[in-house]
């Protein structure tokens, strides 16, 4: 068994980030009504690790991202801890390391941990055209994905909510 571990190297890191940022400005601009919302506190439930598992399966995929975009990825977590908030799950890695690496503390702060210390994160395929955001400042998360992705989505995840009323997609 492989075991997860925070992405140490910048380059690796960096061409996540600027994916996932990408991504999430692309959503400012996706109209409400064709975004899947859910609460953002979801991120460590098994059911929503099940909800990303199928949304790869679909795509014959296995492995996906998991990012923290705030705080600041580079001036206070890599600062402090000297790792960057984000780590690669493949297939080799289990759900329960998945929710320990959430969970676990980064060195010293176990309020940072990534499961916890989270205004914006982005889950995404490492290929594929689907991401999940998560905005706690809102209180909502959205997946926004191509149109099979998201009836797959629909089909599995009992869970999404209806769009908050002034929801505003930002960074």
């Amino acid at each position: 068994m492989s075991r997860l571990e925070y992405i140490h190297d910048l380059t690796e890191f960096t061409t996540f980030w600027q994916r996932a940022r990408e991504g999430v400005l692309f959503l400012a601009d996706v109209p409400r009504e064709e975004l899947l919302y859910f609460d953002p506190i979801d991120i460590p439930t098994q059911k929503f690790f099940d909800l990303i598992q199928e949304l790869l399966a679909f795509q014959s995929k296995t492995e996906f991202v998991t990012l923290i975009l705030n705080p600041d990825p580079f001036d206070y977590f890599h600062h402090h801890f000297g790792k960057y908030p984000g780590f690669v799950h493949r297939s080799e890695n289990s759900d329960d390391e998945f929710f320990h690496l959430m969970m676990e503390d980064p060195g010293g702060s176990p309020a940072d941990a990534l499961g916890v210390n989270h205004q914006h994160y982005a889950i995404m395929p490492v290929e594929g055209d689907w991401i999940a955001f998560g905005d706690r400042s809102w209180d909502v998360g959205v997946l926004y994905g191509p149109a099979d992705i998201m009836e797959c989505a629909r089909n599995f995840y009992p869970f999404f909510l209806g769009p908050p009323e002034r929801f505003r997609i930002g960074l």
